[in-house]
């Protein structure tokens, strides 16, 4: 069970509280909610399930997905961070006199090329939801609910990047990329975060609504 599927459950709970980082979340243990098939603490909100049922799913993110002039100048951006981290490891190794780097094939030049690049992004979206790129720009990823993605997101995510032609695949009309698609992403503006939470404002309860 992933956390969409728990999430039907935790949405309609009365031990629910929801975090301003991380959505909703289970208010006995303060996190993510981890069961299988069912929660043996869930006791239902029956008057947040009466709101669930008038007003439905709240939509995805793709309708705040950003155009592709901004995921171009991310990748820009991004590509030459990469490039300079990739040059001040390369000097630091140098430096500390690392035998691996004087007899690097091409080939091994390549696949630390590629995993330092796969790394840059895990780490920074992972824990940070931005790359340099993305600060720049006022932009953020964020799963399809508009919260934090998990880590399987983010790899999947990250490896989607390395696919040949990938990078010209976010620069059509909706600005959707491959990797955005295969790990159910998305990228907006950084000033819509607040509004992308788990359920929209007519499902929240008052005291969240208050904290956004």
């Amino acid at each position: 069970m992933n956390r969409e599927e728990r999430l039907q459950f935790c949405k309609k709970c009365i031990n629910r509280k929801f975090s301003r980082e991380k959505g909703i979340i289970c208010g006995l243990t303060g996190e993510y909610a981890r069961f299988e098939d069912s929660c043996p603490d869930f006791k239902e909100d029956k008057i947040e399930s009466e709101k669930i049922k008038k007003y439905g799913v709240p939509v995805t993110m793709d309708h705040n997905a950003v155009g592709g002039g901004l995921r171009f100048a991310n990748y820009i951006i991004d590509r030459l961070a990469v490039y300079g981290l990739t040059f001040v490891l390369g000097m630091v190794l140098g430096f500390l006199n690392v035998e691996f780097v004087y007899n690097i094939s091409p080939l091994q030049d390549a696949l630390l090329s590629i995993l330092i690049y796969i790394l840059y992004y895990v780490v920074m979206e992972y824990y940070f939801q931005v790359t340099i790129g993305k600060l720049i720009t006022g932009t953020v990823v964020v799963n399809m609910q508009g919260n934090k993605p998990e880590i399987n997101a983010i790899l999947g995510r990250s490896i989607s990047r390395i696919v040949p032609f990938e990078p010209f695949s976010f620069l059509g009309s909706s600005a959707i990329g491959w990797h955005d698609k295969w790990s159910n992403t998305r990228v907006i503006k950084r000033s819509d975060m607040k509004k992308n939470i788990q359920l929209n404002e007519e499902i929240l309860d008052d005291e969240y609504i208050k904290e956004l």
